[in-house]
C-alpha cells in the first residue's frame, strides 16, 4: 500500500451539489468552487463530492467528472483529498468504470455504499465481501466503504466482514453513518486492522465525534463541517489536545445543531449556507428533493446555528 492510499486523519466535509436554478438544475460550478475553497482555507482535510448530501443518484457520470475535475483544478494541493461518491448502481463493471472516471478527474478515493437493493434478508455478508472485493480488485482508486443502513435498506456490515475486507490492500476505510458505538469501538481498537492494514474508520455523524475519537476512530466525514468547518476542527482538536471538558461542552452544542441536518438534510444545508454565507442560487435538490426548506422546522434550530456562527467567526 502506498502512502497516497492511506486516508489521513481529520475532518472531511460532505458537500451539497449546487445548481444554477430550480428550472433546469444545471451545475453551478462557480459556487461549488467557492464553497470548496472556503472549506480548504478553513483547514478542512478534504471533501466528499457526490455523496448523500451531494445527490449522487441524481447526477450523471459526466456531471460527477465535472465536479471532481473542477475542484481538483481549483485546489491542486495533494494534501486536500477529494473523496468521490460513487452511486450504488449495483453493476460491478459500471461501478469500476465510475471509479476510473473519478480517478481521471483527479479524485483520491472512491466512496461506495453497501449494496442494498435486495435488503438484509437476501444480502448476505459473504455477498457484501464478494461485491467490494471484486470492485477493489479492478478499481484504480482505493475504496472507502460507506456503511449507512438508513439509506441502504437496513443492510449493514458486521465486524467480521470488516475484518475480512480490511485485509484487501485497495480497501482503506469506512464512513460509519450509524450510532452503533460497539462497532466503532471494535474497529477503532483493532490494531491489525488500523495499523497493519491501514484501514481507517471515520464517523459520518459529527454528533458523536468525541465518543468516536475516544475509541480510536480517525475523524469525521460530517455535514455540519460544510457549514461550520472551524467549529468542527475545534471540536476535533480539543479532544486530541486532552481538553475533554471543553470538548464535551462543544460536543453538546454540535450534537443539537446536527439534528437540523438529520431532519432537513440537503435543503437544510443549502438554506444554512445561503443564510450564513450567501452561497448558492437554487436552495432545493433535484426532484424529488425539489422542495423548499420547512421554515418552521428550520426556525427551531436557528438559535443553535446562530450560536455556532458566532463561535465560527471567533475562531
Amino acid at each position: 500500500m502506498t502512502i497516497d492510499q492511506v486516508v489521513p486523519r481529520g475532518i472531511y466535509s460532505p458537500v451539497t451539489t449546487f445548481f444554477k436554478s430550480d428550472a433546469d438544475y444545471s451545475l453551478d460550478i462557480e459556487t461549488q468552487i467557492q464553497h470548496a475553497k472556503f472549506l480548504y482555507e478553513k483547514g478542512i482535510n478534504g471533501l466528499l463530492l457526490s455523496g448523500s448530501l451531494g445527490e449522487a443518484n441524481h447526477l450523471s457520470k459526466t456531471e460527477r467528472y465535472l465536479l471532481f475535475s473542477s475542484i481538483r483544478k481549483a485546489i491542486p494541493d495533494p494534501d486536500f483529498k477529494i473523496l468521490a461518491g460513487i452511486p450504488p448502481i449495483g453493476n460491478i463493471a459500471t461501478i469500476v468504470e465510475e471509479c476510473k472516471s473519478a480517478k481521471d478527474a483527479g479524485a483520491d478515493f472512491a466512496v461506495l455504499l453497501v449494496p442494498s437493493f435486495f435488503g438484509p434478508t437476501l444480502t448476505s455478508q459473504q455477498g457484501i465481501i464478494d461485491y467490494f472485493t471484486r470492485v477493489a480488485d479492478e478499481s484504480p482508486l482505493a475504496l472507502i466503504l460507506y456503511n449507512y443502513p438508513g439509506v441502504s435498506n437496513n443492510v449493514t456490515i458486521t465486524y467480521e466482514t470488516f475484518e475480512a475486507l480490511s485485509s484487501h490492500s485497495n480497501i482503506v476505510g469506512v464512513k460509519l453513518t450509524h450510532f452503533n458505538l460497539d462497532v466503532y469501538s471494535q474497529l477503532g481498537q483493532n490494531k491489525t486492522m488500523c495499523e497493519e492494514n491501514n484501514f481507517r474508520p471515520f464517523t459520518g455523524l459529527g454528533q458523536v465525534l468525541v465518543p468516536a475519537l475516544s475509541v480510536g476512530i480517525y475523524g469525521a466525514i460530517d455535514g455540519l463541517s460544510a457549514i461550520f468547518p472551524k467549529t468542527m476542527l475545534r471540536l476535533y482538536n480539543l479532544f486530541l489536545d486532552g481538553k475533554v471538558a471543553e470538548a464535551a461542552e462543544l460536543q453538546s452544542l454540535v450534537s443539537h445543531a446536527d439534528l437540523m441536518i438529520a431532519e432537513l438534510n440537503v435543503v437544510g444545508v443549502k438554506y444554512a449556507l445561503k443564510k450564513f454565507y450567501g452561497l448558492g442560487e437554487s436552495l432545493t435538490g433535484r426532484p424529488p428533493l425539489s422542495i423548499a426548506v420547512d421554515q418552521g422546522k428550520f426556525l427551531k434550530y436557528e438559535p443553535l446555528l446562530k450560536k455556532l456562527s458566532t463561535l465560527e467567526k471567533s475562531l
